[in-house]
């Protein structure tokens, strides 16, 4: 009787594709990329939201479902408010590595040192051997 063997995951961003690809379709909405950023730097009600990004009350609805669906946010009833806020600690990974890639300053915020150095152009070998020929006609 042949052995069943179970696939092992792999490790790392192989293993968890599917799960990362979810977290991304959703900022891929931009509506909803900033109704996160919002929630990112703190707790907003429903109508602060609103006003603060210009969306409209039926579309701001059905974005914060969107996010309170996939565990992005929750909500909490305060008197006739509900307040929202941002509870998946990945969002708040990938929100803050947006902020600091798109900020003002971009990557150059994050310090030269950190960048990866151009590297200098390499001449071809086509480029090279022209360059002897021309070098030795000029000698003689």
């Amino acid at each position: 009787m042949a052995e069943t063997r179970r696939k092992k995951q792999p490790a790392g961003l192989h293993g968890r594709a599917e799960e990362i690809s979810e977290l991304l379709k959703l900022l891929g909405n931009p509506q909803r990329l900033l109704i996160a950023c919002l929630l990112y730097e703190g707790e907003y009600a429903v109508s602060e939201i609103e006003e603060k990004l210009g969306i409209r009350q039926p579309t701001l609805s059905q974005q914060l479902g969107a996010l309170r669906e996939a565990g992005v946010i929750e909500g909490r009833r305060e008197a006739k408010a509900v307040i929202y806020h941002l509870v998946d600690a990945r969002m708040r990974h990938i929100l803050d590595a947006l902020r600091r890639i798109f900020s003002p300053t971009g990557l150059q915020g994050l310090g030269a040192e950190s960048l990866p150095q151009p590297r200098p152009p390499v001449a071809s070998s086509a480029g090279a051997a022209s360059f002897a020929r021309v070098a030795s006609r000029s000698a003689l």
